[in-house]
């Protein structure tokens, strides 16, 4: 199957080399005069997808128990051979569209080019942004969890509050900050969390808003082609498809400002709790580490931190603690604690005033930063679902044996029936020829057939399993006999043949057909 997202990388690049990579491939599908298509068949041989480029999906033809399947030169007709319940069929589709729109398949998927790099980038920025704020926290949030669920019936967010209130501690909790969290282990956490904020910081200002400016730049140009349907009308491109995708991604950019409030709310509200629980931590264990000086700002932020509980809460698995609130942006769940300016009756008015307006920013307070994103790619993936109606039903349809060969060129098909009768198959833009392609008497059983041009290469078996090769010319028959333990026969278009041999392991034979001899 054709994926629109590629692995993650684990190391982030430059923006400038997205940038190149983006200047790269736009000059590179610019210089295409052609239009390059690889053709993709499934593991299960059902279905057959046309990549132009070998990127973008622009149509697929099902069918049952695919063998081959080719193209014409000028892209006109597509072959393909099926083997179902032991019934082959070679069926002929219609490709015009591949020739006459090549140009404007060109265009599509330079736009899709870009769009596959950037998401790539902006996956691996969201995955540098998680790694981030685990590496910090995790291993605090695990030590915080393991003594929050060894309190009863207090827990821990009355446990700080007593301290802060009373200046004393029990004797669980100083045990816990000075034998578990201990100073040092405190003040280095202080350090390192504020900058893994800064640095989420950075990645989402200079990176994730980076690619979603410019995702946004290339969405605007492909809803032009969407709606520019004389030209583009035809590929199968869908201006609600795009439009939804735009949505999606100005949703993703919100949530991404919605993240940097939470951050810089978190970065003050714990950096002032750190700070306190260092003090509180020294004042305990009677260090001869100088004081932590608390200004009464930063004293107001403690308390709301420890009335709220909010920081303390634990997420819908249960299994995991969390001191910040930054975490459900990188979850799977719904958000547990939306900002507090969506409790805004203004602007509950205001989108109620827009709910009849058409195309409208859909505000979704309870999705996470994750779940955002899952969206935005879903909705880009509609956005290149092209297809070529021309596929759905084939032009022609021929039955032909199991021995049969499919020249390179996809003009020419060859099958051999139980008698012997060659007949040559030419595809061409109007119809399907058949022509009985007999020259010479052949009494062996033919198992393989190869067709170059006019002249027709055999592979035949006689009663006592002596494989030969017969190249079948207008006058003549050339006949050359194969090793007795031939296992496989390849032939190049060349003439030369390799033969591998089961009973020798590795040795190959190569035998030039039309010189008669060979090297081993």
């Amino acid at each position: 199957n054709l994926n629109i997202l590629k692995p993650v990388v684990p190391v982030l690049p430059p923006i400038e080399d997205v940038k190149t990579d983006i200047m790269s491939i736009r000059d590179l599908l610019e210089s295409q005069t052609d239009l390059n298509v690889m053709l993709l068949c499934d593991t299960d041989r059902s279905c057959v997808r046309l990549a132009a480029q070998g990127m973008m999906h622009v149509g697929a033809v099902s069918a049952e128990g695919i063998e081959t399947v080719g193209v014409t030169p000028q892209g006109k007709r597509m072959c393909v051979v099926t083997n179902h319940q032991n019934m082959h069929k070679c069926s002929v589709y219609n490709t015009d569209s591949l020739a006459l729109h090549a140009s404007n398949i060109n265009d599509v998927t330079m736009i899709y080019s870009k769009i596959l790099t950037l998401s790539e980038y902006l996956l691996s920025t969201f995955k540098a942004m998680t790694d981030s704020w685990d590496d910090v926290l995790s291993e605090f949030n695990k030590k915080l969890f393991a003594f929050h669920m060894s309190l009863h019936p207090s827990n821990l967010s009355e446990q700080f509050l007593h301290l802060l209130v009373s200046g004393t501690a029990s004797m669980d909790l100083e045990h816990f900050l000075v034998n578990s969290l201990k100073e040092k282990e405190i003040s280095k956490l202080l350090q390192s969390t504020m900058q893994s904020y800064s640095g989420m910081e950075k990645l989402i200002t200079r990176n994730f808003m980076f690619c979603c400016y410019s995702l946004a730049t290339e969405l605007q140009f492909l809803l032009g082609m969407s709606r520019w349907y004389d030209k583009y009308g035809d590929l199968g491109l869908r201006e609600s498809a795009v439009q939804d995708s735009i949505n999606k991604l100005s949703g993703l950019m919100i949530k991404a400002q919605e993240m940097l409030q939470c951050i810089s709310h978190s970065k003050a509200k714990l950096s002032a709790f750190l700070k306190w629980l260092l003090k509180a931590t020294i004042s305990l264990s009677d260090s001869n580490s100088s004081s932590v000086k608390l200004t009464e700002d930063e004293l107001n932020l403690v308390v709301k931190f420890l009335k709220t509980g909010n920081l303390f809460s634990t997420r819908a698995d249960k299994s995991h603690f969390n001191i910040d609130t930054v975490w459900q942006y990188f979850s799977n769940d719904n958000i547990l604690l939306p900002p507090e300016y969506y409790n805004n009756k203004i602007l509950d008015t205001v989108l109620t005033l827009l709910k009849d307006k058409k195309p409208y920013l859909t505000v979704q307070p309870s999705l996470s930063l994750v779940q955002s994103h899952k969206l935005f790619t879903e909705s880009l993936l509609k956005c290149f679902e092209l297809s070529l109606s021309e596929l759905n039903t084939p032009v022609h349809c021929i039955d032909i044996t199991p021995t049969f060969a499919l020249s390179s060129d996809t003009k020419l098909l060859r099958f051999v029936d139980d008698t012997n009768i060659i007949t040559m198959a030419t595809i061409t833009e109007e119809d399907v020829e058949l022509s009985n392609q007999t020259r010479h008497t052949i009494t062996d059983t033919v198992t393989n057939v190869f067709g170059y041009d006019q002249d027709i290469i055999l592979v035949t078996r006689s009663a006592n399993n002596t494989s030969t090769v017969c190249i079948c010319f207008e006058d003549e028959m050339v006949r050359t006999e194969l090793p007795y333990d031939t296992e496989k026969i390849l032939i190049s278009e060349s003439r030369r043949l390799g033969a591998v041999l089961s009973s020798k392991g590795r040795r190959i034979q190569i035998l030039d057909l039309d010189e008669g001899n060979g090297d081993e």
